[in-house]
């Protein structure tokens, strides 16, 4: 798992070794959050997750129950469970969710492979949810 809570952590994985639609992306929502002069740290929390990361260990890396409506309490597996992401793109075999966890804007941004052997709990959650 990547986590990416601030400029100096961006600047230190876009030099790294990262698969190049990764690195694209990452430099696009970079460029995007910069145009609005804050620092990433004030706007966005930034996970990248890895094949073998575990729900459990996403959410404990986030701080956020990702898998749980903080609204009504349901849980992910049960039938009328709903995300509470903002939305979730397909781009480039990248998985992107959004959601925001304040009133000021503040946000968690998952970047996760659309493959095969990411937790089969993140594929359920996120794919769900991917915009048409």
């Amino acid at each position: 798992m990547l986590s990416i809570r601030n400029s100096a952590d961006m600047d230190r994985a876009l030099v790294s070794l990262l698969d190049p639609a990764l690195r694209r992306l990452l430099t696009l929502r970079r460029d995007q959050l910069a145009e609005d002069g804050l620092d990433l740290d004030e706007i966005v929390h930034i996970i990248v997750v890895r094949p073998g990361d575990t729900l459990a260990e996403v959410e404990a890396e986030a701080g956020v129950a990702i898998g749980t409506n903080l609204v009504d309490g349901r849980k992910l597996g049960d039938p009328e469970f709903e995300p509470l992401f903002e939305y979730v793109n397909r781009k480039d075999g990248w998985l992107e969710a959004v959601m925001i966890l304040s009133d000021d804007g503040f946000g968690l941004v998952l970047f996760v492979p659309d493959t095969i052997d990411i937790d089969p709990a993140i594929s359920l959650l996120l794919r769900r949810c991917v915009a048409a």
